[in-house]
């Protein structure tokens, strides 16, 4: 029995059971590819950046710490161009969620000297 369907527009689409049997990277390297092959380079570059994905629950979800990546995301000519990557594969649901960065002790201590002392303050090596 074959892995792989042809769809009515003739693209490849992975059957249900061989998506169950990807891994998320593996699926999310799938939608990097399609992106730079139909010629979505910009955001091909964006996403080439992305490594914490996930599925969950039978949604595919991208995990990303930076401010600028949901908000690119979802422009429509984006998220249009995800939504047709994603159901090249045979995913029909995804979501990119917006986590806090971990910083050490010492990096929130930074961060807060910075805030009280502005250009007053300068350190050495950052």
């Amino acid at each position: 029995m074959s892995n792989y369907s042809v769809d009515n527009k003739g693209k490849d689409r992975l059957d249900n059971n061989q998506n169950d049997k990807l891994s998320a990277r593996n699926i999310w390297g799938r939608i990097i590819v399609y992106l730079r092959e139909h010629q979505f380079i910009a955001l091909h570059i964006a996403c080439g950046d992305i490594y914490d994905v996930e599925m969950k629950d039978g949604k595919f979800i991208i995990n990303t710490t930076e401010n600028f990546l949901p908000k690119l995301l979802e422009y429509e000519n984006n998220k249009n161009a995800l939504t047709n990557a994603f159901k090249s594969v045979g995913i029909g649901d995804y979501e990119v969620i917006k986590k806090e960065k971990n910083f050490t002790k010492s990096q929130i201590d930074i961060r807060i000297l910075k805030e009280i002392f502005k250009d007053d303050l300068e350190i050495e090596g950052d």
